[in-house]
């Protein structure tokens, strides 16, 4: 008698078109998931400015992968790549009998000069507000070009794909922390997740598992990488080598992450000491800001000394762009709920292995600060895979989108 996965329990695979690399996951459903088949590729410079070669790459690089680990199946589910997406908070007046998703492409053509007939537009109601005494509805705007769209799904069907359904990557990155939320009362607190990528930096603010506030910043690892070149005479390559190095020095023992100790706030403890997920940028940044869920005290073992893990050289100005940025993302969300303040802050994303750059923007902000590994949980049960191109025996910020691609419900 063979044994084998239910179909009906096995995810799609998961494919995160970014910038820096594309990333293929696969889980079987459950309570936690599991891990299936998990791999990565980094895109080479030489691809990186033609989208022919950026295209060949990833059909290369999927059919690699696909040979190489145990994948299930050929259902796949994309992700809208963040860095080739619109994202915009738009205040529409509510007219009765009128459809909403004209309303929004009648906005982007009036005020943003977009045609929507090219666009593939997806959007998330925040609430109704009221502006210059009248009330409007907060909506989110995702819109992304057809013609990207439509090449994601032949890069898949070239590698032999099905591709059931495509989702935005904020969609996915709140789905891939919906467990910490289940609770009644969980909808009261504000989580706001900073994912800083190579070409973009994602800002998400969620009341649970609802997210009332997206945007996307043009300030993130590739131009920190440029500066450091530039300051240091150095290539893009060598530049990068050169940050991914400072990076590793200050990374933690994978124990340390991985294991909650009694400390750990009630808010943040599922089922008898169940990794969340989340771990502590910096006890001391802890207790500086007062952390509301740890009363400055930290839940999980440190990730690394300030005083060890300085910002390089060059980089200085483009993290002050970034944080100008955030605190104007924390100063609209006040504005629109002026009483749910941010109670923490998740980093995902590559870019958050970099601890400096995320204790100068935790301690700016004033906000207590955490780092994300959306794959914990899944790694919990059985023996960690060693995937190409990734280690999950090691905290993956990185993974968010597609381990929230694999949870996201499809269309078919």
């Amino acid at each position: 008698m063979a044994f084998g996965f239910s179909t009906s329990r096995v995810s799609p695979i998961a494919i995160d078109f970014g910038a820096d690399s594309i990333k293929m996951l696969q889980v079987v459903l459950g309570e936690p998931p599991q891990i299936i088949a998990a791999g990565s590729a980094d895109v080479p410079e030489h691809v990186r400015t033609d989208p022919a070669a950026r295209h060949a790459f990833y059909v290369e690089a999927i059919k690699m992968m696909l040979k190489s680990q145990p994948f299930k199946g050929k259902r796949a589910v994309c992700s809208i790549p963040a860095y080739q997406s619109l994202v915009q908070h738009l205040q529409i007046a509510k007219v009765e009998h009128e459809d909403l998703d004209e309303q929004i492409a009648i906005y982007l053509r009036q005020r943003l000069n977009v045609d929507p007939s090219r666009m593939v537009i997806r959007s998330a109601q925040v609430g109704q507000i009221v502006r210059e005494g009248s009330s409007k509805q907060e909506v989110i705007c995702f819109a992304i070009s057809r013609d990207v769209v439509m090449r994601q799904i032949e890069t898949a069907h070239r590698a032999k794909l099905e591709v059931v359904d495509l989702h935005c990557e904020p969609h996915a990155l709140i789905k891939s922390f919906a467990h910490l939320y289940r609770r009644t009362d969980d909808d009261q607190r504000t989580t706001c997740f900073i994912d800083i990528g190579a070409a973009t930096t994602k800002v998400l603010i969620a009341h649970g598992t609802q997210l009332v506030f997206a945007q996307n910043i043009h300030a993130a690892g590739d131009h920190l990488t440029r500066a450091v070149a530039k300051s240091q005479s150095l290539s893009f390559a060598e530049a990068r080598k050169r940050r991914i190095a400072e990076a590793k020095n200050v990374r933690p023992p994978t124990e340390a992450v991985k294991t909650p100790v009694p400390a750990m706030a009630a808010s943040d403890r599922r089922g008898g000491g169940t990794p969340t997920g989340v771990a502590a940028i910096d006890a001391q940044f802890q207790a500086e800001l007062g952390d509301p869920h740890t009363g400055g005290v930290a839940t999980i073992a440190s990730l690394g000394n300030p005083k060890q893990s300085q910002v390089s050289d060059g980089q200085g100005d483009m993290i002050e762009c970034l944080v100008d940025e955030l605190q104007l993302a924390v100063r609209y969300h006040q504005t629109m709920f002026p009483g749910r303040p941010i109670e923490k802050l998740v980093f995902l994303g590559g870019e958050s292995n970099h601890v400096a750059t995320c204790q100068k923007i935790a301690k700016t902000l004033r906000i207590g600060a955490q780092l994300g590994d959306p794959l914990a949980r899944a790694c919990q049960q059985g023996n960690p895979i060693t995937g190409m191109g990734v280690d999950l025996r090691d905290p993956q910020p990185g993974w968010a989108v597609p381990f929230g691609l694999c949870l996201l419900e499809t269309s078919k």
